[in-house]
């Protein structure tokens, strides 16, 4: 017996029926990132074998004093697979990349 898609696994779901098709705005609802907050989406990439298991790539940019609220943000769902964070700017941090792969399917149970 199928469930129904609720919250961001819809939202997951959707994005990855749109694929390249999707907006910025879109991923970042997909992913759980809070909208009134300003992380640049660099790149995004959909991968997977359907209609099993599904990951979605995110690239965002972000001030070095957002990395803790977006970290929290990706950490909070049960459904993230990796997250690297890499700061830019030597003595003093001006940009950081946060990249977070999410999934959904089977493999992302377990």
């Amino acid at each position: 017996m199928a469930t129904e898609q609720r919250g961001s696994e819809k939202l997951l779901s959707e994005l990855i029926k749109k694929g390249s098709a999707a907006t910025p705005d879109e991923v970042k609802a997909a992913v759980a990132v809070p909208a009134a907050v300003d992380y640049k989406l660099l790149r995004w990439l959909i991968r997977g074998i359907p209609p099993v298991y599904y990951e979605v790539e995110t690239l965002f940019q972000v001030r070095p004093d957002q990395v803790s609220d977006i970290v929290k943000s990706f950490t909070a769902n049960e459904r993230l697979r990796g997250i690297d964070v890499f700061i830019y700017g030597i003595p003093k941090p001006d940009i950081a990349h946060v990249s977070a792969t999410i999934a959904q399917g089977e493999k992302a149970a377990g």
